[in-house]
């Protein structure tokens, strides 16, 4: 974020230059104003054209100024705005994948779009607006100093109160804003859930309890809104009271001042512009910290994504190792794992076992046991706490995740497909990939001739998540995107449990076809499915409890027996 700031800075300064130029012109005009208005009431004789023709070009340059100023200031704030988006959102991809299950959508959406519009209007308006205050006050005291110093001592004399007043009200804001953006982000998660969740909210007529849901987190948005309201409209009274304090000192001092004739009329003229251009900026300046607190709330929350560390790049191996040796695959040895929200409870728990190259792999067992946690930690989503995991007979610390992760294609059962067309959602499995490999992978995965029957064929928008297609036919996408990748290890985390027959037939004859020569790993659910793999495992409380192939874990009559006579 401070990078984005530094890069664009140069627009800031243009802005500060020409906010500097525009405030010099209105003191040097206001200046020329007031020795000619001593000149008349002195008796010289004056000539109008002798100002006209000055004060027009003083007029012209401040217009000048005035606009480029104004286009410099809303340019670096837009530019600023930009590049904070890019750089967060670049950053958010890098983050760990536990950042994302710790963290709300709800939240991470509100930072993206509600926070970082409270930057723009940082950058745009009170940034913007507390610079030219600063110009302001100083060019004008320059100015007063020169004609009278003991009229800046009065000015200043009363500000120490609106100082202290400030800062109570400002440091109240800010818990408020605060309160208003953990309401925001609950009800951005509710809002997301409920159109997400749609088809079960109506399917349970849950209208009402989504609408009450959201409702209460707006209520209380409203009653903290209402709360920073009043306390800012507190402020822009009491500012107005105690900027009126210095103004009556100030008129009263000056006319001592012309009494003692110490200034002249002309200068008390003068005096009253500059005042009335004083003021306003040096209240603006002290009451600014109650924006500045609350835009503060929003920057550290975007802060705190920065501070996130990003997932680790891995280590220097960028290319799978060719070896004459026939060495497993994935080798695990005494894994240990739990969430860091939990610390006390292991979801994989000392676990151990071998997946040897070319050959299918299954682990088994009952909800909640582990299994997709083993899916996330071999592809280095996770990382484990103690133990050694191996592959390709390298230590998985010795490979750079990237590389690490092309070597696993994922069918999962949850299929997610981007709101885009056919062709986009299959071709991100492999970069640059060929017209020809795309359709040839199709034609694999069983769904070709399905697109083809289509009216805009590989063109065809497949919606949110894939929502205008089939299961089957989401899945069979997922399948052609897993050809396409063309990774030596296939995880299959029960493709075919929530489609029926017919798609089912359809997706297993696809997945024969992908797993041939390949190492597959199986998280199976139907035992049906696991029959044929060289080695099941059963997994129970995140430990390998039982191994050995279909019929040696029947003859043993143990766990997977049971769930197997059970279906």
């Amino acid at each position: 974020m401070v990078k984005a700031s530094l890069r664009n800075s140069y627009l800031l300064l243009l802005f500060i230059i020409f906010s500097f130029i525009l405030n010099e012109t209105v003191i040097i005009g206001n200046d020329f104003i007031a020795k000619a208005t001593d000149m008349m009431l002195s008796g010289q004789k004056i000539y109008f054209s002798d100002f006209i023709k000055p004060l027009l070009c003083m007029i012209v340059l401040g217009t000048i100024c005035a606009y480029l100023k104004s286009i410099f200031g809303k340019y670096y704030s837009s530019i600023v705005q930009r590049d904070v988006r890019i750089s967060l959102g670049k950053h958010l991809l890098k983050l760990p994948f536990s950042y994302f299950d710790e963290k709300g959508t709800g939240s991470i959406i509100t930072r993206l779009i509600f926070d970082i519009e409270e930057l723009g209007r940082f950058l745009s308006e009170i940034l913007p607006g507390f610079l030219i205050n600063i110009i302001t006050v100083m060019t004008a005291t320059v100015y007063l100093i020169q004609m009278d110093a003991m009229l800046i001592i009065v000015l200043f004399a009363s500000y120490p109160i609106m100082l202290i007043v400030a800062d109570r009200l400002s440091k109240k804001l800010a818990e408020l804003t605060k309160k208003i953006r953990t309401h925001m982000d609950k009800r951005t998660e509710k809002a997301y859930d409920a159109i997400q969740g749609i088809i079960v909210g109506r399917s349970y007529n849950l209208y009402e309890i989504h609408k009450q849901k959201i409702y209460t987190i707006i209520d209380n948005m409203v009653n903290q809104a209402c709360k920073s309201t009043r306390i800012s409209s507190l402020g822009f009274v009491l500012k107005n009271i105690i900027t009126t304090i210095p103004v009556i000192f100030c008129y009263l001092f000056a006319l001592y001042e012309i009494k003692q004739g110490r200034i002249t009329v002309g200068e008390m003229l003068a005096f009253t512009v500059i005042l009335n251009r004083i003021l306003y900026p040096i209240g603006d300046i002290i009451f600014c910290a109650n924006d500045i607190r609350e835009v503060g709330v929003s920057l550290k929350r975007i802060q705190e994504i920065y501070n996130k560390k990003e997932e680790r790049k891995g280590g220097s191996i960028h290319n799978k190792l060719e070896s004459n040796e026939i060495i497993p695959a994935i080798e695990w040895e005494n894994i240990d794992f739990c969430y860091e929200s939990s610390k006390n409870h292991h979801i994989i728990n000392g676990m151990s076992f071998s997946i040897e190259t070319g050959e299918q792999t299954a682990f088994v067992g009952g909800s909640g046991e582990g299994k997709t946690t083993i899916f996330k930690l071999l592809c280095g989503f996770y990382e484990k706490n103690n133990g050694k995991y191996a592959l390709f007979g390298h230590p998985f610390e010795e490979w750079n995740l990237e590389t690490a992760r092309n070597c696993f294609s994922v069918v999962s059962q949850n299929v997610f497909l981007f709101p885009e067309t056919i062709w986009q959602n299959i071709a991100c499995g492999k970069e640059n990939a060929t017209n020809e490999e795309i359709i040839e992978a199709c034609k694999n995965a069983n769904i070709h001739n399905f697109i083809m029957s289509l009216p805009k064929g590989y063109e065809t928008i497949v919606g949110e998540r894939g929502v205008l297609l089939s299961g089957g036919q989401r899945q069979r996408i997922s399948i052609a995107r897993a050809f396409l990748k063309d990774a030596p290890i296939l995880l299959l985390d029960e493709p075919t449990s929530s489609v029926d027959i017919e798609a089912e037939q359809k997706i297993q004859e696809a997945i024969e076809r992908i797993t041939a020569g390949r190492t597959v790993i199986v998280i199976a659910h139907r035992l049906s499915t696991v029959k044929n793999a060289k080695k099941i495992y059963v997994v129970s409380g995140g430990k390998i409890v039982e191994t050995g192939n279909h019929k040696e874990l029947l003859d043993k009559n143990g766990i997977y027996a049971q769930m197997y006579a059970k279906g």
